[in-house]
Protein backbone atom coordinates (compact mmCIF):
# COMPACT_ATOMS: atom_id res chain seq x y z
CA UNK A 1 0.00 0.00 0.00
CA UNK A 2 2.62 2.37 -1.26
CA UNK A 3 2.31 6.78 -0.44
CA UNK A 4 3.71 9.10 -3.03
CA UNK A 5 3.98 12.68 -2.71
CA UNK A 6 4.74 14.36 -5.84
CA UNK A 7 5.65 17.93 -6.12
CA UNK A 8 7.17 19.91 -8.74
CA UNK A 9 7.86 22.81 -11.03
CA UNK A 10 4.98 24.37 -13.30
CA UNK A 11 5.24 22.83 -16.55
CA UNK A 12 7.27 20.19 -15.53
CA UNK A 13 4.84 17.19 -16.04
CA UNK A 14 4.22 16.41 -12.35
CA UNK A 15 0.80 15.70 -13.26
CA UNK A 16 1.18 13.40 -15.74
CA UNK A 17 4.13 12.01 -13.79
CA UNK A 18 1.15 11.31 -11.10
CA UNK A 19 -0.98 9.68 -13.35
CA UNK A 20 1.51 7.37 -14.71
CA UNK A 21 2.68 6.57 -10.73
CA UNK A 22 -0.84 5.91 -9.60
CA UNK A 23 -1.27 3.17 -12.98
CA UNK A 24 1.77 1.21 -12.60
CA UNK A 25 0.59 0.70 -8.33
CA UNK A 26 -2.69 0.58 -8.71
CA UNK A 27 -3.31 3.54 -6.96
CA UNK A 28 -5.55 6.30 -6.28
CA UNK A 29 -4.64 9.60 -7.93
CA UNK A 30 -5.68 13.19 -6.04
CA UNK A 31 -4.56 16.52 -6.70
CA UNK A 32 -6.84 19.22 -7.00
CA UNK A 33 -9.30 17.63 -5.21
CA UNK A 34 -7.66 18.23 -1.92
CA UNK A 35 -8.71 21.56 -2.63
CA UNK A 36 -12.50 20.29 -2.87
CA UNK A 37 -12.46 18.72 0.26
CA UNK A 38 -10.59 20.67 2.40
CA UNK A 39 -13.25 23.69 0.86
CA UNK A 40 -15.72 21.42 2.10
CA UNK A 41 -14.49 21.15 5.56
CA UNK A 42 -13.80 25.37 5.70
CA UNK A 43 -17.09 25.74 4.20
CA UNK A 44 -15.86 28.13 1.62
CA UNK A 45 -15.55 27.78 -2.32
CA UNK A 46 -13.23 26.14 -4.09
CA UNK A 47 -11.96 29.44 -5.95
CA UNK A 48 -11.63 30.65 -2.33
CA UNK A 49 -9.05 28.41 -0.65
CA UNK A 50 -7.19 27.47 -4.29
CA UNK A 51 -6.82 31.75 -3.85
CA UNK A 52 -5.22 31.06 -1.04
CA UNK A 53 -2.35 29.05 -2.96
CA UNK A 54 -1.70 31.72 -5.46
CA UNK A 55 -1.73 34.74 -3.06
CA UNK A 56 1.49 36.87 -4.13
CA UNK A 57 2.84 40.09 -2.66
CA UNK A 58 0.25 42.79 -2.89
CA UNK A 59 -3.23 41.74 -4.09
CA UNK A 60 -3.22 45.20 -6.26
CA UNK A 61 -0.25 44.55 -8.39
CA UNK A 62 -0.42 43.05 -11.62
CA UNK A 63 1.03 39.43 -10.74
CA UNK A 64 -1.66 39.45 -8.62
CA UNK A 65 -4.06 40.56 -10.70
CA UNK A 66 -2.53 38.08 -13.65
CA UNK A 67 -3.29 34.94 -11.06
CA UNK A 68 -6.60 36.15 -10.15
CA UNK A 69 -7.66 36.60 -13.97
CA UNK A 70 -6.02 32.87 -14.61
CA UNK A 71 -7.76 31.37 -11.84
CA UNK A 72 -10.73 32.73 -13.04
CA UNK A 73 -10.36 31.61 -16.24
CA UNK A 74 -9.56 28.15 -15.14
CA UNK A 75 -12.30 27.32 -13.16
CA UNK A 76 -14.90 28.81 -15.78
CA UNK A 77 -13.17 26.30 -18.43
CA UNK A 78 -12.28 23.25 -16.27
CA UNK A 79 -8.64 23.23 -17.85
CA UNK A 80 -6.20 24.14 -14.91
CA UNK A 81 -3.82 21.57 -14.92
CA UNK A 82 -1.58 22.26 -12.40
CA UNK A 83 -1.93 21.15 -8.74
CA UNK A 84 -1.77 25.17 -7.29
CA UNK A 85 -3.77 26.82 -9.37
CA UNK A 86 -7.51 25.98 -9.87
CA UNK A 87 -9.59 23.24 -9.46
CA UNK A 88 -10.33 22.26 -13.34
CA UNK A 89 -13.31 19.70 -12.46
CA UNK A 90 -16.56 21.15 -13.10
CA UNK A 91 -18.46 18.55 -10.73
CA UNK A 92 -16.81 20.25 -7.61
CA UNK A 93 -17.76 24.05 -8.88
CA UNK A 94 -21.07 23.19 -7.20
CA UNK A 95 -22.41 25.50 -4.94
CA UNK A 96 -24.00 22.40 -3.21
CA UNK A 97 -20.50 20.58 -2.83
CA UNK A 98 -19.00 23.47 -0.84
CA UNK A 99 -21.21 23.53 2.75
CA UNK A 100 -23.35 21.20 4.08
CA UNK A 101 -24.65 23.78 6.49
CA UNK A 102 -26.98 25.28 4.34
CA UNK A 103 -24.74 28.99 5.01
CA UNK A 104 -23.50 31.08 1.99
CA UNK A 105 -20.04 29.47 1.64
CA UNK A 106 -17.35 32.19 1.96
CA UNK A 107 -16.01 33.17 -1.59
CA UNK A 108 -12.97 35.42 -1.08
CA UNK A 109 -9.35 33.71 -0.13
CA UNK A 110 -9.01 36.58 2.32
CA UNK A 111 -11.78 35.56 4.15
CA UNK A 112 -10.35 32.08 4.75
CA UNK A 113 -7.57 32.20 7.68
CA UNK A 114 -3.69 31.08 6.95
CA UNK A 115 -4.56 28.95 9.53
CA UNK A 116 -7.50 27.07 9.04
CA UNK A 117 -5.93 26.94 5.23
CA UNK A 118 -2.95 25.01 6.35
CA UNK A 119 -4.74 23.11 9.27
CA UNK A 120 -7.42 21.78 7.25
CA UNK A 121 -5.10 21.03 4.17
CA UNK A 122 -2.80 19.24 6.33
CA UNK A 123 -6.20 17.01 7.69
CA UNK A 124 -6.92 15.95 4.14
CA UNK A 125 -3.70 15.54 3.54
CA UNK A 126 -3.33 13.13 6.24
CA UNK A 127 -6.51 11.12 5.93
CA UNK A 128 -5.65 10.22 2.54
CA UNK A 129 -2.47 9.13 3.37
CA UNK A 130 -4.16 7.04 6.20
CA UNK A 131 -5.76 5.11 3.67
CA UNK A 132 -2.89 4.13 1.81
CA UNK A 133 -2.05 3.23 -1.95
CA UNK A 134 -2.26 7.01 -2.63
CA UNK A 135 -0.54 9.49 -4.89
CA UNK A 136 -1.14 12.80 -3.61
CA UNK A 137 0.40 15.47 -6.58
CA UNK A 138 1.04 19.11 -5.12
CA UNK A 139 -0.68 20.86 -1.86
CA UNK A 140 3.01 20.67 -0.07
CA UNK A 141 1.94 17.31 0.83
CA UNK A 142 6.11 16.06 0.94
CA UNK A 143 6.25 19.00 4.28
CA UNK A 144 2.70 17.45 5.86
CA UNK A 145 3.76 13.69 5.68
CA UNK A 146 7.55 14.27 6.16
CA UNK A 147 7.42 12.40 9.26
CA UNK A 148 4.92 9.34 8.09
CA UNK A 149 7.04 6.36 7.81
CA UNK A 150 7.25 4.73 4.29
CA UNK A 151 6.00 8.05 2.46
CA UNK A 152 8.32 8.52 -1.02
CA UNK A 153 8.55 12.05 -1.54
CA UNK A 154 9.60 13.04 -5.51
CA UNK A 155 10.42 16.52 -6.73
CA UNK A 156 9.72 17.23 -10.50
CA UNK A 157 12.23 19.35 -12.38
CA UNK A 158 12.35 20.24 -16.42
CA UNK A 159 14.49 23.06 -18.00
CA UNK A 160 12.81 26.38 -18.34
CA UNK A 161 12.34 25.76 -22.24
CA UNK A 162 10.96 21.99 -21.88
CA UNK A 163 8.03 23.99 -19.67
CA UNK A 164 7.36 26.49 -21.93
CA UNK A 165 6.79 24.27 -24.92
CA UNK A 166 4.17 22.45 -22.27
CA UNK A 167 2.70 25.96 -21.63
CA UNK A 168 2.53 26.98 -24.69
CA UNK A 169 0.73 23.95 -26.06
CA UNK A 170 -1.84 24.14 -23.12
CA UNK A 171 -2.44 27.62 -22.69
CA UNK A 172 -2.16 27.91 -26.20
CA UNK A 173 0.18 30.97 -25.74
CA UNK A 174 3.33 32.49 -27.61
CA UNK A 175 6.74 32.09 -26.26
CA UNK A 176 6.77 35.02 -24.64
CA UNK A 177 3.87 34.58 -22.84
CA UNK A 178 4.40 31.17 -21.47
CA UNK A 179 7.97 31.82 -20.15
CA UNK A 180 5.96 34.60 -18.17
CA UNK A 181 3.25 32.11 -16.90
CA UNK A 182 6.05 29.53 -16.20
CA UNK A 183 8.22 32.73 -14.23
CA UNK A 184 4.85 34.04 -12.29
CA UNK A 185 3.71 30.63 -11.24
CA UNK A 186 7.24 29.77 -9.93
CA UNK A 187 6.87 33.16 -7.97
CA UNK A 188 3.53 31.92 -6.28
CA UNK A 189 4.94 28.24 -5.90
CA UNK A 190 8.11 29.44 -3.74
CA UNK A 191 5.75 32.10 -2.30
CA UNK A 192 3.39 29.65 -1.20
CA UNK A 193 5.93 27.21 0.51
CA UNK A 194 7.69 29.55 1.82
CA UNK A 195 5.11 31.21 4.01
CA UNK A 196 3.14 27.98 4.98
CA UNK A 197 6.16 25.78 5.39
CA UNK A 198 9.11 27.98 5.49
CA UNK A 199 11.03 26.05 2.65
CA UNK A 200 12.27 26.43 -0.91
CA UNK A 201 9.97 24.08 -3.30
CA UNK A 202 13.67 23.34 -4.64
CA UNK A 203 15.64 22.39 -1.80
CA UNK A 204 16.72 18.68 -2.51
CA UNK A 205 16.68 18.00 1.31
CA UNK A 206 12.37 17.78 1.26
CA UNK A 207 12.36 14.79 -1.41
CA UNK A 208 13.61 11.51 -1.36
CA UNK A 209 14.41 11.80 -5.13
CA UNK A 210 14.39 14.55 -7.87
CA UNK A 211 13.46 13.51 -11.26
CA UNK A 212 14.58 16.05 -14.11
CA UNK A 213 12.65 15.52 -16.87
CA UNK A 214 14.78 17.42 -19.42
CA UNK A 215 15.44 13.96 -21.39
CA UNK A 216 13.00 11.47 -19.71
CA UNK A 217 9.95 10.22 -21.33
CA UNK A 218 6.17 10.55 -18.67
CA UNK A 219 6.08 6.68 -18.91
CA UNK A 220 9.50 5.86 -17.77
CA UNK A 221 9.92 8.51 -15.25
CA UNK A 222 6.50 6.76 -13.95
CA UNK A 223 8.16 3.73 -14.06
CA UNK A 224 11.16 4.78 -11.45
CA UNK A 225 9.07 6.20 -9.04
CA UNK A 226 6.87 3.29 -8.83
CA UNK A 227 9.16 1.13 -8.72
CA UNK A 228 11.16 3.19 -6.07
CA UNK A 229 8.00 3.52 -4.10
CA UNK A 230 7.29 -0.27 -3.98
CA UNK A 231 10.28 -1.15 -2.39
CA UNK A 232 10.25 1.59 0.12
CA UNK A 233 6.68 -0.16 1.16
CA UNK A 234 8.71 -3.45 1.14
CA UNK A 235 11.43 -2.14 3.07
CA UNK A 236 9.39 -0.48 5.79
CA UNK A 237 7.07 -3.81 6.31
CA UNK A 238 10.59 -5.54 6.87
CA UNK A 239 9.96 -7.81 3.56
Amino acid sequence: MAVVTINGQIGSGGREVGLQVAHHLRADYVDRLIVAEAAKRIGATVQAVAGKESEVTRRRDRVARFFQNMLERSAMSGAGGEPYFGPGIDVIMSRDYYTETGDEPITQSYEVSDKKFLEVTTAVVKDLAQGGNVVIVGRGANLILKDTPAVLHVGIVAPTERRAKMIMEREHLDYKGAIEFVEQHETARKTFFSKFYDVDPDDPSVYHMIINMASLKIEIAGEIIAHAAQDLTTTHQGG
